[in-house]
């Protein structure tokens, strides 16, 4: 079982790596494999990276890289929400090129969100999707993203709006607005199924 699992949201990992931080201290390696190599090989296998060759960089099996995955589970959802652990994962995972994975291929992201518009399109769609029960998962891959991408592309856009709203506000009420427009378009639509 991937980490995934235990995030609603990419965007939430945005959130998390903008709260306040508590030292914690990182969990020592398990089966010789860092809390940081193991967030950037969930990050590979969210991108639909193929689970043997994460598996072959990090010299494991399967079996092997469950009992990492049990023990650093535990150790996220042992943390506090605000700490280093929570923090070292947000950034490994959406920098699946850390540790071994440096000397690898580098994953890149093709910019599949090339306007504010298709960002607010999906953003209220997976919010569509939230409100009625609907895998989060399935809207991305409606959309040809995987879990990975989206978190890369959402942090892309977070920044954006962030910078433009120090400007000038006017267009980030724009934004929230085109999110609520296809979060209704989108609800109205699933409602009907």
């Amino acid at each position: 079982m991937t980490i995934i699992k235990f995030l609603s949201l990419p965007f939430l990992l945005m959130v998390l790596l903008a709260m306040p931080v508590s030292a914690e201290q990182l969990p020592a390696p398990v089966n010789g494999v860092t809390f940081e190599e193991w967030a950037s090989a969930n990050g590979r296998i969210a991108n639909k990276q193929d689970e043997a060759e994460v598996f072959a960089v990090l010299g494991l099996n399967k079996q092997s890289f469950e009992a990492v995955n049990v023990a650093f589970t535990e150790a996220l959802k042992t943390s506090g929400s605000n700490g280093d652990i929570m923090r070292v994962f947000g950034e490994a995972f959406g920098d699946p090129n850390r540790g071994r994975f440096a000397k690898t291929e580098q994953v890149d992201i093709e910019g599949k969100l090339a306007t504010l518009d298709d960002y607010a399109r999906v953003q209220g769609h997976l919010q569509a999707a939230t409100k009625l029960k609907i895998d989060p998962a399935a809207v991305l891959e409606e959309h040809n993203l995987t879990p990975y991408e989206y978190s890369q592309e959402a942090g892309r856009w977070v920044r954006a709006m962030a910078m433009e709203a120090k400007k000038d506000s006017t267009n980030t009420l724009k934004y929230n607005e085109a999110i609520r427009r296809y979060e209704q378009e989108y609800t109205a639509k699933l409602s009907k199924k």
